[in-house]
């Protein structure tokens, strides 16, 4: 047996008596109320969701003429509506005070020790709308957010939204809101009604992406399977999310785009989903004959002198795993510089404190802290 191997065994049994002592201990026991260090440079969240007041606006005022129904405002003052779609929060979309009052906002950032936060866009998005209106609500959201980030600008930077729904209209308006104040990623979901983002109508976005520098902040829309629609379990959102990260960062891989677009940096939502973990799978598939010879595999052909590891490390990924310990698994596996702060605030399922989640994580060292925390978001989003 080789050195190297014998050293890899050696390191997987050492992670798996790691993980057979691991008490069953709930993970917000694991979390301290209070930041525990302090840090030298902004701590920044790169995943957080806001509703600019004029995009609520634009959707009460014309949205019913493009499919939204029951707009209403209620007892808090709040655009309710039902927009067109399956996602996580169907039928009913609700913008919140705390996602659309900038007041409320800077206020729960002070509260999770959040210096800087980037603004993307949530559920309901803007694919259910016809192109021309999805334009005029895409030019809404981004002229807000970069008002918001010129008039704060240590404490916002944005990330664009495209009509998607129509290519042509995403550059247009790309190469518009690229020259903004504070726009400093694009806001893509992961799967474009339907079309996941393989499909070769999207290559001229990824193009125009990688050629202007500009990251990619995949988010969830629209989770497939409509056994994941249900009243009682909330699995649209707790399975459906991160299977949409799987699916859209196994799609990049597998259909060629990472390959394409060597300099695309591409920023996956819920920790990747699956993939992360997954990886080892499709390298195992892609070394089997059965498979590789399969005529309808012929990405295998493509990708024979790679495997599906070697692109762990050409993503990042935020925080949201809901425990520490899976963060340090993480860690160990893409290692700390690919891991970013993000949250997903002030969405429910969110990661409410992210300097204490990140103090958390086993056996994390000061330059892991600082890199996640601080270092990672900023090199990121070109800071």
């Amino acid at each position: 047996m080789s050195i190297e191997r014998r050293a890899f065994l050696q390191g997987i049994a050492a992670v798996g008596a790691t993980s057979l002592s691991l008490q069953p201990v709930e993970p917000t026991q694991q979390i301290a109320l209070q930041p525990k260090h302090r840090y030298s440079k902004s701590v920044i969240d790169a995943h957080v969701h806001w509703y600019p007041p004029e995009f609520v606006q634009l959707v009460e005022k014309d949205g019913a003429a493009s499919g939204v129904k029951n707009i209403r405002r209620n007892e808090k003052g709040e655009l309710e509506c039902v927009v067109p779609g399956n996602h996580p929060y169907a039928p009913t979309a609700v913008f919140r005070h705390e996602m659309t009052d900038v007041d409320v906002i800077l206020r729960d950032m002070d509260e999770r020790h959040v210096d800087m936060s980037t603004l993307t866009q949530t559920n309901p998005h803007i694919l259910w709308a016809p192109a021309a209106f999805g334009v005029r609500l895409a030019q809404a959201i981004n002229d807000a957010s970069s008002a918001l980030c010129a008039k704060y600008p240590t404490r916002f930077t944005a990330a664009i939204t495209l009509p998607m729904q129509d290519v042509s209209a995403s550059l247009e308006e790309l190469d518009r809101a690229r020259k903004l104040p504070g726009m400093k990623a694009v806001n893509i979901p992961e799967n474009v009604n339907g079309r996941n983002l393989d499909d070769k109508s999207l290559w001229p976005i990824w193009e125009r992406c990688e050629m202007f520098g500009l990251p990619i902040f995949l988010h969830n829309l629209d989770p497939i399977s409509e056994r994941l629609v249900e009243g009682n379990y909330s699995m649209m959102n707790i399975l459906g999310n991160p299977f949409e990260a799987t699916i859209a960062a196994t799609v990049l891989v597998l259909g060629g785009v990472m390959d394409a677009f060597p300099k695309l940096d591409v920023y996956i939502p819920h920790a990747g989903g699956f993939f992360p973990f997954v990886a080892a799978r499709i390298d195992w598939a892609m070394g089997t004959a059965t498979y590789a010879s399969s005529k309808n595999l012929g990405w295998f052909q493509k990708l024979k002198e790679r495997r599906a590891t070697d692109y762990l490390r050409r993503f990042h990924y935020d925080l949201i795993l809901h425990d520490p310990r899976l963060n340090r698994m993480l860690i160990d596996l893409v290692g700390a510089d690919r891991v970013v702060c993000g949250t997903d605030f002030p969405q429910l399922m969110a990661i409410m404190k992210p300097v204490e989640y990140v103090e958390a994580i086993p056996n994390i060292t000061a330059k892991e802290r600082e890199l996640i925390l601080c270092e990672n978001p900023a090199r990121l989003l070109k800071l």
